[in-house]
């Protein structure tokens, strides 16, 4: 990660030190964001892409070990580093820091070499331990991997649903990457939504890569969950096209051979493991086995979504 590419998020009421460590970071090619209230903050948490937070421990209005907390719930949020601002005597303090979710702390008034090196060291281990994908900043395969070995080690009752786009190809060779690329930052939103609604906090979701995704959630929540991301899916879908394609229902492009075809608009398959009943040894077999029912939903016309509701793994 070159400093350029950081972006980073900075909450303190102090001015004194928000004006500071801003000069500091910004002076080292860092992009710096500031905010002096809780509100303006949790705002720029949904709305902005960052790779750090830097934060007063404690404030007027600031409670850094709430906001660890509520960041760290978030599994959209919860692989940020979070950097807390301390008062030198709060021992204490910087121990419940830690504990609520925070990767370090600085000592105020902050020491340039020590900031630097602190911020310096904290992205380069998020870039060491998560595959963010670029497009939509979501953990890749790496990370997916880790969360279900991790939830078959504690041998967790849990469901992994791996959703896929329709059609995709064609339509990005049809508009172009840049309409391709949002409609993938679309549905990760759709993904993101429907499991922060219905999900419970820890749940994840991954970026497989291109217009794949897997999420993992609870078998009481999955099938909520899977209806919510299809009808809201399928609402949104005519948006992301032209106006006379959405008249027509469908693009008209032309396959390999030069011979026009209908393609119409995409759809969203959606293929569930559950851990309830069926022996899960390892996460290759949820990835098998989500595959082949994510394929197998793709020979219906329409978004849907199935359970695979076998015992024992037996090709459909």
């Amino acid at each position: 990660m070159s400093m350029i590419e950081a972006n980073i998020l900075l909450l303190s009421d102090d001015s004194e030190i928000l004006q500071y460590v801003k000069s500091l970071l910004e002076g080292e090619g860092y992009v710096v964001n500031t905010y002096t209230d809780t509100n303006s903050f949790l705002i720029a948490l949904e709305e902005k892409n960052f790779d750090l937070i830097i934060m007063e421990l404690k404030g007027k209005e600031i409670n850094g070990i709430e906001l660890c907390k509520a960041i760290r719930s978030n599994f959209m949020l919860r692989h940020i580093p979070i950097i807390l601002l301390v008062e030198k005597a709060h021992t204490i303090e910087k121990i419940k820091g830690i504990y609520a979710g925070a990767d370090d702390y600085i000592e105020k008034p902050p020491h340039a070499p020590e900031l630097l090196t602190r911020v310096k060291a904290s992205l380069w281990r998020a870039k060491r331990d998560l595959d963010a994908n670029p497009l939509t900043k979501l953990p890749g395969n790496a990370s997916i991997l880790k969360e279900l070995e991790k939830k078959i080690s504690n041998k967790e009752i849990f469901c992994a649903a791996y959703a896929d786009l329709d059609k995709f190809k064609e339509y990005n060779d049809y508009y172009g990457f840049g309409w391709g690329d949002r409609l993938i930052q679309h549905t990760a939103s759709v993904i993101y939504n429907a499991i922060r609604e219905l999900g419970s906090e820890n749940d994840f979701i991954g970026h497989v890569g291109g217009d794949d995704f897997l999420f993992i959630t609870l078998p009481e929540s999955v099938e909520n969950i899977c209806k919510k991301i299809v009808y809201d899916f399928d609402m949104s879908i005519p948006s992301f096209y032209k106006e006379e394609d959405k008249e027509r229902g469908y693009i008209v492009i032309k396959d390999r051979k030069g011979i026009l075809a209908e393609i119409p608009f995409i759809t969203i398959s959606i293929g569930i493991v559950s851990t309830k009943e069926k022996k899960i040894t390892h996460a290759g077999q949820i990835i098998e086995i989500a595959t082949e029912l994510k394929n197998y939903c793709k020979t219906f016309p329409k978004s849907i979504y199935i359970m695979d509701r076998r015992k024992d793994y037996k090709k459909i």
